[in-house]
C-alpha cells in the first residue's frame, strides 16, 4: 500500500508518497510562496517517480483538507479528487492541525523533551487575522478557530502548570510571536518555535497522520470516496461574513444622488 499525500494550505505547497512501511519514501516541496496551482501537479508527478512506483501501486490519495488559505484549500482538494478519480481509488482526508503533530520535528523535540524531564506539548497555530488563529493545543485543545488568547489562556493555565514545555507552530508564529512573547514572559524558558523551515505545513506529516489512521481504524473506516472528500475551511471567508453583514458596496443599493 503507497500514500499519495497532499498539502497546500500553507504558503509552501508539497507532495510525499507514504511507503507500506509508513515511512516517507519520496518527498517534494515548492518554496515558491503560494504557487500550489502551478507547481502541485509537477510535484506529484514527482514523488511517484522518485519512488519507483506505478501510478497503480497508489492505493489512496491523503489532501490536507484544511483549515488554512482558502484558495490553497481549494486547489489541495479539487486536484485529490480529480487524482482520485483518475486512478479509481478512495481518499483520506486530513485535518491541517492534527497533521502537525507528525512532523518529524514535533517527534524529535518530543524526543529531547522527554530525556530532559519534561514532555514537549506541539501547539499549531495559523493566522486568522485580527488576533483570530486556527489552533490546537496537543492534549488540551481541540482543533477549531480560536481567539490567540484563549490559546494562551490555555497554556499557561493547564498545560505549564502540569510541567509540559510548549513548541509553536504555522504561520501564526509569524504574525503573532511578539504577543506570544508578551504573554509568555514569564515562562520564555518553558516555550520555542520550530525553526522556519520545518515551521509549516508539508505532505510528509499528512501522509504519516493518514497511515496512522489507517493503522488505528482500518483502511475502510477512515477513507471517504471521491463525492465525500470535502475542505474544512472553518469560518467563512472575510468577503462572505462582509457580504452577509451588507458591508460590501454591492449591499449597499445604487449611489442616491
Amino acid at each position: 500500500m503507497y500514500i499519495l499525500a497532499i498539502e497546500t494550505t500553507g504558503p509552501y505547497g508539497s507532495a510525499a508518497i507514504i511507503g507500506q512501511d509508513g515511512q516517507v519514501k519520496a518527498f517534494a516541496d515548492s518554496r515558491n510562496n503560494l504557487s500550489h496551482l502551478k507547481d502541485l501537479i509537477p510535484m506529484v508527478g514527482q514523488v511517484i517517480e522518485e519512488a519507483g512506483i506505478a501510478r497503480s501501486d497508489i492505493s489512496v490519495i491523503a489532501p490536507s483538507v484544511g483549515p488554512g488559505s482558502f484558495t490553497g484549500i481549494r486547489i489541495g482538494v479539487s486536484t485529490a479528487r480529480a487524482l482520485a478519480q483518475a486512478f479509481g481509488i478512495r481518499c483520506i482526508a486530513v485535518p491541517t492541525l492534527d497533521a502537525f503533530t507528525f512532523k518529524s520535528q514535533v517527534q524529535e523535540a518530543k524526543e529531547a523533551g522527554m530525556e530532559s524531564g519534561r514532555q514537549v506539548v506541539s501547539c499549531a497555530i495559523l493566522n486568522a487575522r485580527r488576533g483570530q488563529v486556527y489552533g490546537m493545543v496537543e492534549g488540551y485543545m481541540e482543533a477549531g478557530p480560536y481567539m490567540l488568547t484563549d490559546v494562551l489562556q490555555a497554556i499557561t493555565e493547564k498545560v505549564l502548570p502540569e510541567g509540559r514545555d510548549v513548541l509553536f507552530l504555522g504561520d501564526g508564529v509569524d504574525a503573532y510571536a511578539a504577543k506570544i512573547e508578551e504573554a509568555l514572559a514569564e515562562h520564555e524558558e518553558r516555550f520555542a518555535y520550530a525553526g522556519e523551515a520545518f515551521r509549516y505545513q508539508d505532505a510528509a506529516a499528512v501522509g504519516k497522520w493518514a497511515w496512522a489512521q489507517i493503522e488505528a481504524v482500518g483502511f475502510e473506516n477512515c477513507t471517504v470516496s471521491v463525492e465525500e472528500l470535502l475542505p474544512e475551511y472553518m469560518r467563512k471567508a472575510e468577503a462572505e461574513q462582509k457580504l452577509e453583514a451588507g458591508e460590501l458596496p454591492i449591499c449597499k443599493g445604487p449611489k442616491q444622488e
